[in-house]
């Protein structure tokens, strides 16, 4: 409500209402009192345009936010796949540009609209794949696994049972380390692999545009519907080895 006071249109709208109102009566002589109806006509005026903004605001959903997420190091898988789509799109941007006939253009278009889109995917899951990564060497694996060695050779040692059964404690914990790091390893190793099944759809659907601009409007006829409709299977395909890879992280 008081984003709607401070806007100057309402108030310019119920003193516009106002006046006319006032203005209106007063000529038509329908009320002895014309400037209190002016003012009363403002007032309702202004309320039904607050209560119409607010209600308008309160229903609007608010804006997605975007998690924070790292930037693949240099170098790394997930960079590398990333930079992979990324110069797949490029090359579908500079091939829809070229055709002369606009229905192949307007085609060519919407793949590249769809691919653009998967880029963008592939890109928030490289950061999440570098999440990943980070997890796991926060975890430090090796250090884990000598620690779970060094206790079993312990254990092996120890003819206490007060004893062992405090070192079987520490090693079901240690276990219990070890087998999450092993869900982080197959996590990560599943992403990277549906990541590299996304780019590589994505070049093949560049190369696909190419055939369709090699063809020219002229030739292809009979020939560039068939290549359109590989294009947009391939392109559904691509799309839904992303949600895959989406699905599992929320499962993760």
């Amino acid at each position: 409500m008081r984003d709607e006071l401070r806007d100057p249109w309402g108030w310019l709208l119920a003193a516009v209402a106002g006046v006319a109102g006032w203005v209106l009566l007063a000529v038509t002589q329908a009320t002895p009192a014309p400037a209190l109806a002016g003012v009363a006509i403002a007032l309702v005026t202004l309320a039904g345009k607050l209560a119409i903004g607010a209600g308008r605001r309160r229903r609007a959903p608010a804006a997605a936010v975007r998690d924070r997420l790292p930037e693949p190091p240099p170098g790394s898988p997930q960079a590398a796949l990333g930079e992979r789509a990324a110069a797949a799109v490029t090359r579908m941007a500079d091939l829809a540009e070229r055709p002369a006939d606009r229905r192949v253009a307007s085609d060519l278009g919407s793949v590249l609209a769809g691919s653009a889109g998967v880029a963008a995917a592939l890109e928030e899951l490289a950061g999440r794949v570098t999440l990943l990564d980070g997890s796991i060497a926060a975890a430090r694996p090796d250090t884990l696994a000598n620690e779970i060695a060094a206790l079993q050779q312990r254990m092996r040692a120890t003819s206490d049972p007060e004893v062992r059964a405090e070192q079987e404690r520490a090693l079901a914990a240690l276990d219990g380390q070890a087998d999450a790091i092993d869900r982080l390893l197959r996590r990560r190793d599943t992403l990277l692999a549906q990541m590299q099944a996304a780019v590589g759809g994505l070049e093949e659907l560049a190369s696909g545009c190419a055939e369709i601009v090699a063809l020219g409007s002229a030739d292809a006829i009979g020939v560039e519907p068939r290549i359109l409709a590989e294009l947009t299977e391939g392109l559904g395909a691509v799309r839904a080895g992303v949600d895959e890879a989406r699905r599992v992280l929320r499962e993760l």
